[in-house]
């Protein structure tokens, strides 16, 4: 199966699609705005997807915060609308799911623990152009999707060698 996660933002959305079964990406787009993510998911509606979103979290208002909420919302509508099944996490899940509990810098940690599944190294997650690894092409906001598609992925009872 292939998911796509999404790691909503206030303007711009993190976007991978994964696939489950090989445990590589297909497709990595760190900053995406909203009006393609919706194209894209309009375009592979036909396809056999799953789609999974960061949710976001209670806590200080702020405009960023009230803008990615709408994001969430527009993925759930678009979701509906294309008859896509949607899974909505919060970032503890994840953090929960890829065995990231030690304090620092959440994004590093998610980061060298996506890498560690994929491979023992960097150079082999994530490879070069001329020899890419599973992780080849990603950046930024991709890894939060990232890490959701992977979270699920774990969930279902997906095995990694290098867990």
């Amino acid at each position: 199966m292939i998911l796509v996660a999404i790691d909503p933002g206030p303007v711009t959305s993190g976007l991978v699609f994964y696939d489950t079964v090989g445990k590589r990406v297909l497709s990595a787009h760190a900053e995406l705005p909203w009006v393609d993510v919706r194209t894209t998911l309009a375009f592979h509606k036909n396809e056999h997807l799953g789609v999974v979103c960061e949710r976001t979290q209670a806590g200080p208002p702020s405009t960023d915060v009230v803008r990615t909420t709408e994001v969430v919302g527009r993925v759930m509508e678009a979701c509906d609308n294309l008859k896509l099944p949607l899974e909505l996490l919060y970032r503890r899940e994840v953090l929960a799911g890829l065995g990231v509990s030690a304090r620092g810098p959440k994004d590093a940690l998610v980061r060298s623990a996506l890498i560690d599944l994929h491979g023992t190294s960097r150079a082999l997650a994530v490879g070069t152009r001329r020899a890419p690894g599973p992780l080849y092409g990603v950046t930024s906001h991709a890894w939060a999707a990232l890490a959701l598609a992977v979270t699920i992925n774990l969930r279902n009872g997906a095995k990694y060698a290098h867990r």
